[in-house]
């Protein structure tokens, strides 16, 4: 499958925040962001509470985060931010290697619309990505 990638102009590209514990992950999210040259900053941090200071010092438009961090859950990032006006119109997406009907009831209480299952393609990730920030 290849994706179209829409013309954004520079000053509406959107930032993103990976947030994964797995460094290998991150990076890789990170490259094929940056590869499509439609986001102004892909910014990363390993763990929830980093994740969190980015958040509250940086402007994200969505933030990508796996479900198991090291120091919390990313659904309790999610429910964190989501309690701030600051960040009522921030965007997220899930992403994990297993979910069970548990977690994924976890999820949904949270209010995360957006998942994607680990391992996915690039092309998954992008056209995700797009979908969520409604460039499609």
């Amino acid at each position: 499958m290849s994706i179209t990638l829409p013309k954004i102009k520079d000053s509406e590209k959107p930032a993103v925040l990976i947030i994964d514990d797995e460094v290998k992950i991150c990076m890789l999210i990170k490259t094929f962001l940056e590869q499509t040259k439609l986001f102004r900053n892909v910014v990363v941090a390993e763990n929830a509470s980093i994740g969190m200071l980015k958040l509250r010092n940086d402007e994200f438009d969505l933030v990508i985060v796996d479900f198991q961090l090291p120091d919390k859950e990313g659904t309790y990032l999610v429910e964190m931010a989501k309690k701030s006006l600051k960040f009522r119109k921030l965007k997220f997406l899930l992403i994990s290697g297993y979910l069970d009907n548990r977690s994924m009831i976890n999820v949904i209480n949270s209010g995360i619309k957006h998942v994607l299952v680990k391992p996915f393609s690039r092309d998954d990730l992008i056209s995700k990505v797009l979908q969520i920030l409604k460039l499609d």
